[in-house]
């Protein structure tokens, strides 16, 4: 039986609550530590780091799992997102786990339904962190994901040997299964892999993943900020469908006035012009949150991050309804001023009308 030594489960939930959320303020009103910049390890160059490092802060205990209770903390990003992380030991020195038992653990995380614990977390820091949001809104929307963490087996075991024998119980405990899946299903569920030394590996499923690795941190962290992207892409959509729809409508309503003596257009594309610059903003900013270049293992995971959660799909759709939003803008500003460009017709044509009658009665 292969036992686990040492290791960790990791549950995130990912909120958006505002535009922009100022660093330097969070710190003044709480007691947070930065997320510590990645590690030499995997020969990251130091230039591969938090464009703006966000802030950590610790929440207490929460209930008990595996028999051992754990912790939660929230991550603070400056372009308007927070991460509720609940961590629990898998595992301590003297308490090894089987790890024929992760996919019951899995299974029984999943079911506890905790975002509706988060969403109430998230709900009372939302208070507390308001006076250094821009545009303070907490979001419906919500994105979870689980890391389980291995950080040693009591006896020695290579990534190739983790695979071949234990791959049934790995691929269950990524899809929160405790019944034994079908072959091609578990080749589906560890498809998306990654090791950088012989003894350690990443399995990435779209809600879950699997690290093999003593220095596993700076890859959780990743991971992390990959679910926070999903969730703001998702965000993103929604908010230009929302837009999208209104402005649907409003063009195919009539106006009961001639344009311009009653412009209804004027706000509507006001509106417009600022969800377009917000959304490629904060897109940008989101993507822009970890420089992470070149063909780096940290690199690597990220781009089979966005691979696996879809990011590439989500990311066209944006850039699809983006491209109405400006053909709405237009259509728009066209209506405006060709009715402005009517109205001068008219008043010029009424004008030499006037003109020509006040010829006719002088004489």
């Amino acid at each position: 039986m292969t036992n686990i030594q040492q290791g960790h489960v990791i549950a995130f939930f990912a909120f958006d609550v505002g535009y922009e959320v100022d660093l330097d303020k969070v710190r003044e009103l709480l007691t947070t530590t930065p997320v510590q910049p990645l590690s030499r390890k995997k020969l990251n160059p130091n230039y591969l780091q938090y464009s703006k490092a966000p802030q950590i802060l610790h929440l207490g205990a929460t209930a008990e799992l595996v028999t051992r209770p754990g912790h939660m903390q929230a991550t603070i990003f400056d372009f308007g997102a927070v991460s509720i992380a609940y961590r629990w030991p898998l595992a301590v020195s003297g308490e090894p786990l089987a790890l024929a038992a992760l996919p019951q653990i899995s299974h029984d995380l999943y079911e506890r339904n905790l975002e509706a614990h988060a969403r109430e977390l998230m709900g009372s820091l939302l208070q507390r962190l308001e006076p250094a949001i821009t545009k303070p809104a907490f979001s419906a929307l919500v994105e979870d994901y689980y890391v389980f963490v291995v950080e040693k087996f009591e006896a020695a075991l290579n990534a190739d040997e983790l695979l071949q024998q234990h791959g049934a119980a790995l691929a269950q405990t990524l899809r929160f299964e405790v019944k034994q899946l079908s072959r091609e299903l578990q080749e589906e569920a560890l498809s998306q892999r990654l090791s950088y030394y012989t003894d350690d590996l990443a399995l990435l499923e779209w809600n879950s993943a699997v690290i093999f690795d003593a220095d596993y941190e700076d890859t959780v962290n990743v991971l992390e900020l990959l679910n926070v992207e999903l969730l703001e892409a998702r965000y993103i959509d929604a908010q230009l469908d929302k837009r999208l729809h209104e402005y649907e409508r409003l063009i195919r309503r009539r106006n009961a006035l001639p344009m311009p003596f009653r412009n209804t257009y004027k706000r509507a594309i006001a509106e417009l012009a600022e969800a377009r610059i917000e959304s490629s903003l904060l897109a940008e900013r989101v993507e822009n949150a970890l420089k992470l270049i070149g063909n780096l293992y940290l690199a690597r995971l990220h781009t089979l991050g966005v691979r696996r959660f879809n990011l590439q799909d989500w990311q066209q759709q944006i850039a699809q309804k983006l491209d109405i939003a400006s053909e709405f803008y237009q259509l728009l500003n066209d209506r405006v001023h060709t009715a402005q460009s009517h109205t001068l017709e008219i008043i010029v044509i009424v004008l030499i009308m006037v003109e020509v009658a006040l010829g006719l009665l002088r004489h």
